[in-house]
């Protein structure tokens, strides 16, 4: 069995929905699905005990599926795209790619102001993310109190929060000044220097037992090397597939950074990593992991 999905409880209660009990076949709920707007759901996600999660929780669902070859399982994880609690950050030529961000994790809801729409983002995981003494640089964003929503049962509901970091929000990204994409602890890749916008043969990803490609270098290696080899040998024998997992960035913008979740795809869809989804897509579906499953895969 793999570490992935071991640690997961026997099954005690009521099902939800069809894709939950895809998601949940065998187990007491840890996992919840969330649709619609990411900014608006990660307070909700929040607030169910659950935690945002990234790709190394998500994928590593996937690869326990391929393993068992169960085909309820495969068409929960496999055969759905999730937005994932993983930042990709693009400004002109670089782009920064950060696995379960805090500035994703971190969001308590969305502001309506008469000059515009902000990310309200808990001070602290701003503080995080960033290099030693950069946190200056978001000061004028700062503020004590606002009304913030976030979303519950299709409706917006209103919650004062505090200390937390406005962001510009446009329904598709944040944004962030150059010189706050450059003090966000994280290494800033060329796009020439990462092969993007098609599908990928399995040697531009991996070798031997080390994963290459810059994007999905930020995973647990010991989860994507198998993953890429099942998904390849599935995508082969179900779909004809030769080509898969390929990353897909948005443009370049000129301006200001721009922030978005990367989105996994289905396998049926090739499983590519999509960063180019906008934040506030009533399609999104983000998984919402119980906040003890989630500590106990970290640990």
């Amino acid at each position: 069995m793999s570490s992935y999905w071991t640690y997961l409880i026997q099954i005690s209660g009521d099902i939800m929905n069809v894709l939950d009990a895809q998601l949940n076949k065998g187990f007491v709920l840890p996992f919840q699905t969330y649709e619609g707007s990411i900014p608006l759901n990660v307070p909700a996600i929040s607030k169910d005990g659950r935690v945002f999660a990234g790709g190394n929780i998500v994928l590593g669902q996937r690869l326990g599926a391929l393993q068992l070859g169960d085909e309820d399982l495969i068409n929960g994880w496999g055969n759905n795209y999730f937005d994932l609690a993983d930042l990709a950050l693009v400004l002109e030529d670089r782009v920064k790619f950060q696995p379960d961000s805090p500035l994703l994790k971190g969001i308590v809801g969305v502001v309506e102001t008469s000059d515009g729409s902000y990310v309200a983002v808990d001070a602290r995981a701003v503080d995080v993310i960033l290099k030693k003494g950069k946190y200056g640089l978001f000061k004028r964003q700062f503020s004590e109190s606002e009304v913030a929503h976030y979303l519950r049962d299709g409706k917006k509901q209103p919650e004062v929060v505090s200390n937390v970091i406005l962001f510009p929000y446009d329904g598709d990204s944040i944004k962030l000044t150059s010189d706050q994409f450059n003090a966000v602890d994280a290494t800033a890749i060329k796009r020439k220097n990462i092969v993007h916008g098609r599908d990928l043969e399995k040697n531009e990803i991996v070798k031997g037992d080390k994963v290459t490609h810059p994007a999905w270098k930020m995973y647990d290696p010991k989860m994507i090397v198998p993953l890429v080899r099942k998904t390849f040998e599935h995508n082969k024998k179900a779909y004809g597939y030769t080509d898969n997992m390929g990353l897909y960035l948005p443009d370049e913008p000129q301006d200001n950074a721009e922030g978005r979740a990367l989105c996994v795809g289905r396998l049926n869809d090739r499983s590519g990593l999509v960063a180019r989804n906008g934040l506030g897509n009533g399609n999104s579906r983000s998984v919402g992991v119980a906040s003890v499953v989630a500590e106990g895969d970290a640990r």
